[in-house]
């Protein structure tokens, strides 16, 4: 069972990756990865693992120093990812809560909250998502050893 951390009224259960043996079933992909496998970096993820990204992502994606929507849509494609989270008034408020722990842009906070609400892994290279104290993150480049899920 993952353990459940409460920030401020709000409830949400973290990923159990770190507290429990086995793999993560969701990732959430940040949109600095998505720009780093847009830039050719090799992202390998196993067939049983679900990947997700937040409608924010394609919002930073298509800024103006990044790129076209639809090559940013096409990125998802060729990547596999159908799942793209809208912010709901849940990941909003979660949000919020998530800026009262530690300072984070709004759009950073609301993609960490999108992890924490579905359960995922934010895989990141973001130092302040990484330190957050809620958010269950991953660095990239990342591999998984399934050796290591067996001890």
């Amino acid at each position: 069972m993952p353990f459940s951390y409460s920030v401020g009224s709000i409830e949400s259960a973290r990923s159990s990756v770190i507290h429990e043996p086995g793999f993560p079933k969701t990732l959430l992909l940040d949109t600095n990865i998505l720009i780093d496998v847009a830039s050719g970096s090799l992202l390998k993820i196993p067939e049983d693992i679900s990947v997700i990204v937040s409608s924010l992502s394609l919002v930073e994606l298509a800024a103006p120093n990044h790129m076209e929507v639809a090559v940013a849509e096409e990125i998802l494609n060729v990547l596999g990812i159908q799942d793209v989270i809208p912010v709901s008034r849940e990941v909003a408020t979660f949000a919020a809560e998530l800026r009262k722990v530690q300072s984070l842009t709004v759009v950073d906070a609301c993609i960490a909250a999108t992890a924490c609400l579905n359960d995922a892994v934010l895989v990141t290279n973001d130092g302040q998502l990484i330190r957050h104290p809620v958010v269950t993150t991953s660095p990239f480049p990342f591999h998984f050893d399934r050796e290591d899920d067996q001890q």
